[in-house]
């Protein structure tokens, strides 16, 4: 597994492990949606096109959001999947963050891996000051 297919395998099973997971929260986010809305929208003459536009997509929203947050969460650990395909060293394509920190956590360069630390929590620190912002403008 150490060519240029390994990435492409590491996506399938992230997927794949991923995908009932997030189908069990979208799930939960239409069972959210009230059902009168749509007999509502029927007893005005709405089409599937406009309940979908204006009640089924503005009430999933908040779901969509959580699930992008988690989604993207989650593709920062397939580290043991990354590993189980190709190893300690990894063909390039897959060639993740943990795999650096491993390396230089087995020839102890601290000072490069407190840096990287550093700069991880900054990173989603910023990404999730981002995140919040684009919230409170949904509101």
């Amino acid at each position: 597994m150490n060519t240029d297919k390994a990435f492409y395998v590491l996506v399938f099973s992230y997927l794949w492990k991923n995908t009932g997971y997030d189908m069990v929260l979208w799930l939960s986010g239409l069972n959210g949606i009230n059902p009168s809305l749509y007999e509502a929208a029927d007893a005005d003459g709405a089409g599937a096109w406009q309940k979908f536009r204006y009640i089924t997509f503005p009430l999933l929203t908040p779901s969509l959001f959580m699930i992008g947050i988690l989604s993207f969460i989650n593709s920062f650990k397939v580290y043991r999947e990354a590993y189980l395909i190709s190893g300690n060293y990894p063909h390039e394509s897959i060639y993740l963050l943990q795999h650096l920190f491993n390396n230089w956590f087995t020839s102890l360069d601290i000072q490069k891996m407190s840096a990287a630390a550093v700069l991880y929590v900054l990173f989603f620190v910023g990404l999730l000051s981002v995140l919040q912002l684009f919230d409170r403008d949904t509101e």
